[in-house]
């Protein structure tokens, strides 16, 4: 089987029983790593097969599956605010100051209705078509070695990050107009970008994966109640417009979501991605065996600091409790980071490969 039809096996009852082996899957590899090992990576008497880096790192790993983006079908102006401390900054969409460049979560500002709707105002929907169209060709074109899941910002987290988890912990609790506005802002933003893919290309994309981390290692961040109250309509609406594409609805979250797993469900998502630390992965298999597991590989610990006999363990393991099942993508729980040592990466993917095979 070739990647695309790998990854894509899992969800479909004809297909999985064709696996050749359990699929395999990554976030992403960071730069640092990739620049790190260049030159084991891409050694200089060997043409990549593939131009763009952050495909061809993972594929010459031996993955058959990373993220992709896709281009947005909202635009944002950035509006002018006054901080607590009456320092003008500028802030666009996600609530956070657009100075800050940085990968790392720097505080949000939306902490008023006023705000919001001046970033409302600022909101306008583009047609992306001509972008949208050209990256699912690429993707389309390096599928067979490297699938391309899609991927889009989500809700939840969305809506703490933009307010500052202090200041949404108080509005949560109390289910304030600021808070119930903000969650009808997101999901009219993910829904128009989801939809501006499927006026483009139909199903073509086959998947989209809806990124909403919603836990901790050892507990979820909102109760199922909760979520069922508050995020499952919204999400039970847009999986439903993936769904009716002929494209698959896939969630992530880091952390142990067990516990929100039949509200993931009930709101349409067919698997999730992400499994890291706390989860128990026979505990899953057994008890909730028609949904897609991708992940389990431990970041925190096996991966950058075990031996090699470590991790081929670890895989072999995780094989055990989830490979029979055919609804195993075996992945590390998030991103190859520089810490991690190649070596170990090298033996986890030799593992796959040698305990994965159907």
């Amino acid at each position: 089987m070739n990647a695309r039809d790998r990854y894509l096996a899992v969800y479909d009852d004809n297909a999985r029983k064709k696996l050749d082996r359990v699929p395999t899957f990554v976030q992403y590899i960071r730069d640092e790593f990739i620049t790190q090992h260049k030159e084991e990576l891409f050694p200089k008497n060997k043409e990549p097969l593939l131009t763009n880096q952050y495909f061809e790192a993972p594929r010459v790993l031996g993955f058959d599956a990373v993220f992709a983006g896709f281009p947005p079908s909202v635009s944002f102006k950035a509006i002018r605010i006054e901080d607590d401390k009456g320092n003008k900054i500028r802030i666009n969409e996600s609530g956070q100051a657009t100075r800050k460049k940085s990968e790392y979560y720097a505080g949000g500002y939306i902490h008023s209705l006023e705000i919001l709707d001046n970033l409302r105002a600022n909101f306008t929907r583009v047609d992306r078509s001509e972008g949208i169209k050209k990256v699912l060709k690429i993707y389309e074109k390096i599928a067979p070695t490297i699938f391309s899941v899609l991927q889009v910002e989500g809700i939840f987290d969305r809506v703490w990050q933009a307010m500052g988890m202090s200041v949404f912990s108080r509005h949560f609790r109390k289910r304030t107009k600021l808070y119930r506005e903000l969650l009808k802002f997101y999901a009219e933003i993910l829904r128009a970008n989801i939809q501006g893919l499927i006026d483009v290309t139909g199903g073509r994309g086959k998947m989209v994966n809806i990124l909403d981390d919603v836990a901790f290692k050892g507990q979820l961040m909102i109760s199922p109640e909760r979520w069922d109250q508050d995020f499952l309509p919204f999400y039970k609406e847009i999986n439903s417009i993936i769904s009716d594409a002929g494209m698959i609805p896939q969630n992530h979250s880091d952390g142990d979501v067990t516990k929100l797993i039949p509200s993931l469900q009930k709101a349409g998502f067919l698997g999730l991605q992400g499994w890291e630390g706390g989860a128990d992965p026979f505990y899953i298999n057994e008890n909730f065996p028609d949904f897609v597991v991708i992940g389990f590989g431990d970041v925190s610990d096996i991966l950058p600091f075990g031996t090699l006999e470590q991790v081929d363990v670890h895989v072999k393991q995780l094989m055990d409790a989830l490979k029979e099942n055919r609804h195993f993508v075996l992945a590390p729980s998030t991103v190859i980071f520089k810490e991690i040592p190649l070596e170990n990466v090298r033996a986890f993917m030799n593992a796959a490969k040698k305990y994965g095979n159907y």
